[in-house]
């Protein structure tokens, strides 16, 4: 996770990947706004969102930007092997809940402690067939991601880079 108190030279690599992490975390927010009325549309776009957005953060520590980025890859070889969608789901949604987690510290929004709990009910409420639940689960997720992305896309491009020395390779 980046210091907003340190100012690093930004290169035009580092300014894309801060613009797709904040696009991808935009777009999970407005996926799951209807995933629980399209799953089959909403599910490959959620593990695509993913994926850009494990790849694309900006973490010291290499173990957890590993458990990110490999729950997200997880996520698109069992889309892409099409043996159960609902496992794809879920670790896309793992990939989410971990980054809502890292933006809670990023923010100290309290709120965004929820996230993980939410995307978990709504994954479960989905699985085992309660679509109304799954409905009021999704619709807090979306909420709550959009929070996540509204308050990155408020900083300034360099708080997400932070002090470059830092990261473990």
């Amino acid at each position: 996770m980046a210091d907003p108190h340190i100012k690093s030279d930004i290169d035009r690599l580092d300014w894309l990947t801060v613009i797709l992490y904040r696009g991808a975390l935009t777009f999970s927010a407005a996926v799951m706004s209807v995933i629980a009325w399209e799953a089959d549309f909403a599910t490959p776009a959620l593990v695509i969102a993913a994926l850009i957005a494990a790849n694309t953060v900006h973490i010291y520590d290499k173990r957890f930007r590993l458990l990110i980025a490999g729950s997200s890859l997880f996520a698109a070889i069992w889309l892409i092997a099409g043996l159960w969608n609902p496992l794809a789901l879920g670790a896309a949604l793992f990939t989410f809940s971990a980054l809502a987690i890292k933006e809670y510290f990023c923010f100290k929004l309290k709120v965004l402690m929820l996230t993980p709990l939410t995307l978990a009910g709504f994954w479960f409420c989905l699985v085992f067939g309660q679509a109304q639940i799954s409905i009021a689960f999704s619709m807090s997720g979306a909420i709550l991601l959009a929070v996540a992305a509204f308050s990155k896309w408020r900083m300034p491009i360099h708080y997400d880079i932070g002090d470059k020395s830092r990261y473990e390779i």
